[in-house]
C-alpha cells in the first residue's frame, strides 16, 4: 500500500473510531491511545472494541486501557501498544494469563505465584477490580523490566502490584473462626478475726464459689494475697499475712484445685483496704484477696 493509500486508510479508521465514541461505546479513552500515534495495531484494537466492548464488563480491560493511556501520555508508544493489546484480549473474552516471570528477577516469580494463587481462590469472580489492577500492575512490572525501560517505571508498577496483591489476599482470606470468650479475672475476699488465720463458715462459702467459678471459666491460675491490719508489729503482721494466704490455698486444694495452680503471697500491713494509722484494728484489712487469673 502506498503512502496515499495508507493515509486514506488511517483517515478511515480515525473516522470510525470517532463515530464509535459518539455512538456511546466506551471508546473515548482508548481513542486517545489508539488514534494518537497512528499505529495500525492500535486502530485495529479500537475498531474491534467498537463492536465488542459495549457488552464487555472486564475489569482487566478497564485497567489495561488506563495503563495504556498513561504510557501513551508519557510518549512510550511501544509500551502503550502492549497494554492496548492486553485491553483487546480482555475485551475479546480471553482469559488473559499473567506474563511469565523474569528468570533473573526472583521476586517476579514469587509475585506471579501469589497472583496465580489468588486467581485459584476465585479472585477474578469475587474481587474483579482488585484482581485486574493486581494483574495489570504485575504485567507492567515484568514488561518494563523486559523492555529495560529504566528503574522508575518498573519500581512504580512493582509498588502498585504489592499494594493490590496484599489487599486481594486479605479480601480472599477466610473469615476467622469464632474465638471462645476468654475468661475474665475475678476477685473474691475472705475475712479473718483479729490475730487469726482460721476460716469461718462464711469464708468457706466464698472459697467454694471460687472453685465453682474457676471450673466454669477455665481459669488457669489462682493467686491468694494475705493482708493484716496495722495492729501489732509489722514484722509479725508479715508472717500473719502469709499464714492467711496459705490457709486459703490449703482449703482450695482440698476442694479440688491443683496445688501448682495456686500462688500465695503475704503483704503484711502494707496494702490496707481501708487506710488507717498505726496500731488500728480494722476488720476490713484482715483479709485474703483471692484472684482468678485466665
Amino acid at each position: 500500500m502506498g503512502p496515499q493509500g495508507a493515509a486514506e486508510d488511517e483517515g478511515m479508521m480515525r473516522g470510525t473510531a470517532q463515530n464509535t465514541v459518539k455512538n456511546g461505546f466506551r471508546g473515548k479513552a482508548i481513542y486517545s491511545v489508539l488514534a494518537s500515534s497512528g499505529a495500525a495495531l492500535k486502530y485495529a484494537a479500537f475498531l474491534f472494541l467498537g463492536l465488542a466492548v459495549a457488552a464487555c464488563s472486564s475489569s482487566l480491560y478497564d485497567d489495561a486501557l488506563e495503563t495504556a493511556t498513561a504510557r501513551d501520555g508519557q510518549g512510550a508508544d511501544e509500551q502503550a501498544e502492549f497494554y492496548a493489546a492486553k485491553a483487546l484480549e480482555a475485551a475479546g473474552g480471553v482469559d488473559v494469563e499473567p506474563l511469565a516471570a523474569i528468570a533473573s528477577v526472583a521476586e517476579t516469580a514469587d509475585a506471579r505465584q501469589r497472583l496465580t494463587a489468588a486467581f485459584n481462590l476465585g479472585a477474578k469472580e469475587a474481587e474483579p477490580d482488585m484482581a485486574a489492577v493486581a494483574q495489570t500492575a504485575y504485567d507492567c512490572w515484568v514488561h518494563e523490566i523486559a523492555m529495560d525501560s529504566g528503574a522508575a517505571p518498573a519500581f512504580e508498577c512493582r509498588g502498585r502490584f504489592l499494594s493490590y496483591i496484599s489487599r486481594l489476599e486479605t479480601a480472599l482470606a477466610p473469615a476467622p473462626a469464632p474465638v471462645a470468650q476468654a475468661p475474665q479475672p475475678a476477685n473474691f475476699t475472705v475475712y479473718f478475726g483479729f490475730d487469726e488465720w482460721s476460716l469461718s463458715a462464711e469464708a468457706l462459702e466464698v472459697l467454694n464459689t471460687v472453685i465453682e467459678t474457676a471450673r466454669a471459666g477455665g481459669h488457669g491460675l489462682i493467686r491468694a494475697e494475705g493482708h493484716t491490719d496495722t495492729s501489732g508489729p509489722a514484722s509479725y503482721n508479715d508472717g500473719l499475712s502469709v499464714r492467711r494466704a496459705e490457709i486459703v490455698k490449703t482449703v482450695l486444694v482440698e476442694m479440688g484445685a491443683l496445688p501448682e495452680a495456686i500462688e500465695t503471697i503475704g503483704y503484711g500491713e502494707t496494702r490496707p483496704a481501708v487506710a488507717t494509722g498505726d496500731g488500728v484494728r480494722e476488720p476490713l484489712n484482715r483479709r485474703t484477696l483471692v484472684t482468678l487469673i485466665p
